[in-house]
């Protein structure tokens, strides 16, 4: 036997075993990119709108709606970093490729954060922590948020970044640690809003901890707080005084946040409880799918069961270990609960975190039951580990047939038509409403309007015909739109007919159909 076969074999650095799970993250992303226009899931679209205002000098601007209202809908985080690319490859559409890449290299660099924090906060092993975090990462839903121009990739990765920022902050305390993570926060709610909530958490688990004295911790809670809201304040101030003189008829899809929703709970009380019910019944389904692929129902539920109390169990040994995380993801999944929107959008984008939660509470679960029931570690890490196999598999026969491209697919499909049919027949004078006016305006270059408002309420219920017609009729009031362009089988569809009957509605006059069915109008105000 020779010296160096006699030698025993190093271990990987687990920052290399991180950086392994990450490439392999970015690999599958990648892979998963379809050829698809950005603009098809309306936000990647008006993240692009709203940069390419930037780089052409015109502020921070819905520029495709008529008169320009201020962006204040979506924090300036991403456009900002889209602009910043736009200044490199400024032709639009040749650079889609280049600007859908992004979403991977954030998720992949997310990936390794997680995965860092899993053993730098929680003391797992790397190869579990880099496992569960590229396992978690590589399933479908969250590829799908990978494969659209959308902020959840960049929002990840800057939240893997600020979470060790600032349970460093909580365990080592000192006012330049603090400062660090109050910066990293404030970006953090700068690229989505909900962010923000990991201010608060980071706060009181440093003002909780028992390190230092009660002054240092009062101290290092004061400075993580002040530079937070003192690189926030502008955004805040920005938002509060351009709200003032926002149009009305836009509020709805492109007003203030907070507004949209506290506005939607006051004036249906009845409304939180029954958004909290849907959610929570939307995310059960989702974990039984995600965890127990293709099985029946019975195995899902108890799948879906099962992960719930395995999140609670890590949440719970998160208190001592990670308190700024746990904070976190309690004060998140309570606005997840509560806010009127696909949950699963928002749950998504976090989602190799909750690997590691899954993670912990296997460990510290049987560790727990050991006292009472000895064969409990092991029951409790095989219930883990066959989850976690489902849940592999889920993500291998995600990447295999291509499920996180299937909704771009079919949104182009849906949407696209129109694009094609504006180029041809909208002059650089007409104001055109559609259902699919973002990628309009970002195809062609045309000015837009939406056809309808969203609310609060159509996510418990189905909007009624006679509201998509006044929301319709309203736009057009405020706006004359010339061209009506619509895909086929939606509501928007249905109440053109109600919208033409309504007094002072223009005359519709039919243009040639668009191809997949769609149908499109010119608009008479000739009878005014």
């Amino acid at each position: 036997m020779t010296d160096a076969a006699a030698r025993p074999r190093t271990p990987l650095a687990p920052r290399t075993i991180a950086l392994i799970a990450a490439l392999v993250v970015l690999i599958g992303a990648i892979a998963s990119m379809t050829p698809d226009p950005i603009g098809v899931f309306w936000d990647d679209g008006v993240y692009l709108l709203t940069a390419k205002a930037l780089v052409a000098g015109e502020g921070y601007r819905y520029t495709y709606l008529p008169g320009a209202p201020p962006a204040i809908h979506y924090p300036p985080g991403f456009p900002l970093l889209l602009a910043a690319v736009l200044r490199f490859t400024p032709d639009f559409p040749a650079n889609v490729a280049v600007l859908k890449l992004l979403n991977p290299v954030f998720l992949a660099l997310g990936a390794y954060g997680a995965a860092r924090l899993g053993v730098r906060a929680l003391s797992l092993q790397p190869l579990p922590a880099a496992l569960a975090v590229a396992i978690c990462a590589l399933i479908a839903p969250v590829l799908v948020l990978t494969n659209v121009l959308l902020s959840e990739s960049l929002f990840f990765a800057l939240l893997t970044g600020a979470l060790i920022a600032a349970e460093r902050a909580v365990a080592e305390g000192g006012a330049r640690r603090a400062f660090a993570a109050g910066a990293l926060s404030a970006a953090l709610a700068l690229v989505r809003t909900v962010g923000g909530v990991l201010v608060p958490a980071a706060v009181i688990a440093i003002l909780w901890s028992g390190r230092g004295t009660r002054r240092e911790r009062g101290r290092d809670a004061a400075v993580l707080l002040a530079v937070a809201l003192v690189l926030l304040a502008p955004w805040q101030a920005w938002v509060w005084m351009a709200a003032r003189g926002f149009p009305d008829v836009l509020r709805g899809s492109y007003g203030p946040y907070l507004e949209w929703v506290v506005n939607g709970f006051r004036s249906e009380p009845t409304l939180a409880p029954r958004v909290v019910v849907k959610n929570a019944a939307d995310l059960w389904r989702a974990f039984g799918i995600v965890f127990a692929p293709r099985l029946p129902h019975l195995v899902q539920a108890g799948a879906a069961l099962a992960v719930l109390v395995a999140l609670g169990a890590g949440l719970a040994a998160l208190a001592r270990r990670a308190p700024v995380l746990m904070l976190f993801l309690l004060a998140y999944g309570a606005i997840v609960l509560l806010w009127p929107y696909n949950p699963e959008r928002f749950v998504w984008a976090v989602w190799p975190l909750a690997g590691l939660v899954l993670a912990v509470g296997a460990r510290d679960a049987g560790g727990w039951l050991a006292p009472r029931w000895p064969a409990a570690p092991r029951a409790v890490t095989l219930a883990v580990v066959l989850l976690f196999a489902g849940h592999a598999a889920y993500a291998v026969r995600g990447l295999a047939a291509g499920w996180a491209g299937a909704p771009q697919r079919a949104m182009t499909a849906r949407l696209w038509p129109m694009v094609q049919w504006t180029v041809t027949h909208a002059g650089p004078g007409d104001i055109v409403a559609s259902d699919g006016h973002v990628i309009i305006a970002l195809y062609t270059g045309r000015t837009t309007i939406p056809v309808s408002a969203l609310t609060p309420a159509e996510h418990v219920r189905e909007k009624p015909i006679a509201q998509f017609a006044d929301e319709m009729w309203a736009l057009d009031r405020q706006y004359h739109p010339t061209l009506l362009v619509l895909s086929p089988g939606t509501a928007e569809t249905e109440a053109v007919p109600l919208f033409a009957r309504r007094a002072g509605a223009p005359q519709l006059l039919a243009m040639p159909r668009l191809m997949g069915g769609g149908s499109a109008f010119a608009l008479s105000r000739g009878r005014e």
